[in-house]
């Protein structure tokens, strides 16, 4: 476990900084302190020696002289007064041979010298005696401690030659060894080292608070505000600014931070903008629209979808696509046609056919084009849907009807064109055979035939009404026989005009139960159908017969026909192949499948290119019996 110590120093830059300088300095301290004590103490010690070389060079200066004028007791009165001192544990002199002869302790008299403990070099050197040098060392006396040891040769002058020997033979006449008390000199090389180790902890401490008060003040709290204004960046707020409170390094990167929060709060108002103008594009199109990602999530959906879906839009966004088909996994591909895997092999868009699942479980009928779309920020392939409601599509609205009738009014306003005319021409028959005083009989027949006109006249009207009339309520008897007559009675004069002939074969004792009007519409798109796939003329036989428990009504014609690949879509809603190269709505043959699949008929097609087509419409029939085969007649 992290102690607070430890998760301070790994997450504060001041701490690590801080630590850093404490122990840099630390360790200076303690390397730059070992040098002065060493430094201090050997000084201390050249001092001494100095001293020791002084004292050294006097005694000698004494000794020569006692030892001239041959004052031995004045020799060792001298060897004692200078072991008195208090630096000074011992003095002695040994002759040439190595024997001590003088000293300023008695116990010391006639002790041999060993010249390699003298020199402290052990069995490193020869230790050759009487040394020819003085020198100095410092050793450790087991009963003294810390001893400084001078060793000095007392060089033979011609003036001590008659006791001693000639120069070349005797160069030295003694060695004076005194060994001085060294303790005070470590005391005072620790002392100083302690001094300056006090010095140095009070410099560090004075150096470590202004670096910190430095870098509290110049580095960590601007740090600390642009780690504030980030942390508002990320979590959204586009308006967080650094302070900029001076013009040094961190200074100028709190501007660029401002600057590059505020380029950033432009991009993120024109992405924003760019979505709300994406959203607003796809939901002003009237078909369904989703973006579906490769995981299956719902990425973007516009309004018309989420009618379709019948939820809120905030719920569509991360759903499951494969929830429009009430799963709760991705669909079977082999099962349903699933764009996401169907587009893995097709490169192009495609088109299927599907029932989703609303939300409050009714089923929708739909017709999905599907098209992949790289996301070239993330480098992943979506799927785009464009969904259409088959259901409304097909759903016969009065002002279709309306729309339907538009296209009769040429042939309705002909078959009532010549039944007037007949009308104005008896008027005038009537007015003159008036004037001349004709009598009444002349008058009555006039009458007559003004009286026949204006029942044409009603029959057409009264056929357009009850092809324009709204569905009824309720299944009907309907008689197709009459139907499909006076149909194709409205439809003369535009047969005529393509120059297409129309024979009839009828049972008027056969019914099918449907309703007036929607049979009316069925049997209205299926002439039209006929008449486009005619552009030069040609033949329609409508026959009807009984099949079972179904009423079959065909409509065969001798144009263009159709392949299978045109067969196969040709009750697709908005699928528009007219021969006669007229852009058509591609909803007539999809409306009259929906019409007599909603009374329990069907319609199919029998077609080859060049060999024209036939439909044919199955309804219930409304009565038993035989077949009845009515006679053909012509229009």
């Amino acid at each position: 476990m992290m102690t607070p110590l430890k998760k301070w120093l790994s997450t504060s830059l001041g701490a690590r900084l801080l630590a850093m300088l404490a122990g840099f300095l630390i360790v200076s301290s303690l390397v730059f302190l070992a040098a002065f004590a060493w430094f201090y103490r050997n000084q201390l010690a050249r001092e001494r020696l100095a001293a020791s070389a002084q004292v050294s060079m006097l005694f000698q200066a004494s000794l020569e002289n006692a030892m001239v004028k041959r004052d031995l007791p004045g020799l060792r009165e001298i060897l004692r007064r200078l072991g008195r001192q208090p630096s000074v544990h011992r003095v002695m002199l040994a002759n040439p041979k190595g024997e001590i002869r003088f000293a300023s302790k008695s116990t010391l008299l006639k002790q041999p010298v060993v010249a390699r403990e003298l020199a402290g070099c052990g069995a490193r050197c020869s230790g050759k005696w009487p040394p020819k040098r003085p020198y100095t060392r410092f050793y450790d006396d087991p009963a003294l401690g810390s001893v400084l040891r001078t060793v000095k040769p007392i060089y033979n002058k011609p003036v001590c030659t008659p006791c001693h020997g000639p120069l070349k033979t005797h160069p030295v006449n003694g060695v004076l060894i005194a060994d001085f008390d060294a303790r005070n000199l470590q005391v005072s090389a620790l002392a100083g080292a302690a001094g300056m180790a006090g010095a140095g902890a009070l410099v560090m401490i004075v150096t470590l608070l202004s670096a910190w008060m430095f870098l509290r003040r110049y580095v960590l709290a601007p740090v600390e505000a642009l780690k504030e204004a980030s942390g508002r960046l990320a979590a959204g707020d586009f308006s967080a600014r650094a302070k900029v409170d001076s013009g040094d390094e961190l200074g100028r990167l709190a501007a660029d931070f401002n600057v590059m929060a505020g380029k950033l709060k432009n991009m993120v108002d024109r992405l924003r903008a760019h979505d709300a103008f994406l959203q607003a594009l796809i939901d002003a199109a009237p078909d369904g629209i989703r973006v579906i990602g490769p995981d299956y999530r719902i990425r973007l959906a516009n309004r018309a979808y989420c009618r379709q879906a019948g939820c809120d839009p905030a719920r569509l966004a991360g759903s499951f696509c494969y929830a429009a088909h009430g799963r709760d996994e991705p669909c079977p591909d082999t099962l349903v046609g699933c764009p996401i895997e169907s587009l893995k092999r097709e490169p192009g868009p495609i088109k299927v056919m599907h029932t989703h699942t609303s939300a409050s479980g009714e089923k929708l009928p739909v017709e999905i084009i599907a098209a992949p779309l790289r996301d070239e920020a993330t480098g992943e392939t979506l799927i785009v849907e464009a969904i259409r409601d088959l259901q409304s599509q097909i759903s016969i609205t009065q002002e279709q009807r309306m729309a339907e009738m538009g296209q009769l009014a040429t042939g309705v306003a002909h078959e009532i064109h010549n039944p007037l005319a007949s009308v104005r021409l008896g008027l005038q028959a009537m007015a003159r055979a008036a004037e001349r005083g004709k009598p009444r009989e002349e008058i009555f027949a006039y009458l007559s035939q003004v009286d026949e006109a204006v029942d044409q006249c009603i029959s057409v009207t009264g056929k357009l009404l009850r092809l324009s009339m709204p569905p009824a309520g309720h299944v009907q008897i309907v008689d197709v026989a009459e139907i499909v007559t006076d149909v194709t009675s409205l439809l003369r004069f535009e047969a005529e005009r393509q120059n297409v002939r129309i024979t009839l074969d009828l049972n008027p004792d056969l019914r099918v139960l449907a309703t007036d009007g929607e049979m009316r519409m069925i049997v209205l798109n299926l002439v039209q159908n006929a008449f486009h796939a005619m552009p030069d003329g040609g033949e329609l036989a409508i026959s009807q017969r009984r099949r079972g428990d179904m009423v079959e009504i065909a409509f065969a014609d001798t144009g263009v026909g159709m392949s299978a690949e045109t067969i196969a879509r040709i009750f697709d809603p908005f699928f528009s192949r007219r021969a006669d190269s007229a852009e058509g709505t591609g909803l007539g043959l999809t409306i009259c499948r929906a019409i007599a699949e909603r009374y329990g008929g069907s319609i199919r097609v029998e077609s080859e290119e060049g060999k024209g087509a036939v439909f044919t419409v199955a309804m219930p029939s409304a009565e038993g019996g035989a077949d009845k085969t009515g006679g053909k007649t012509r229009a």
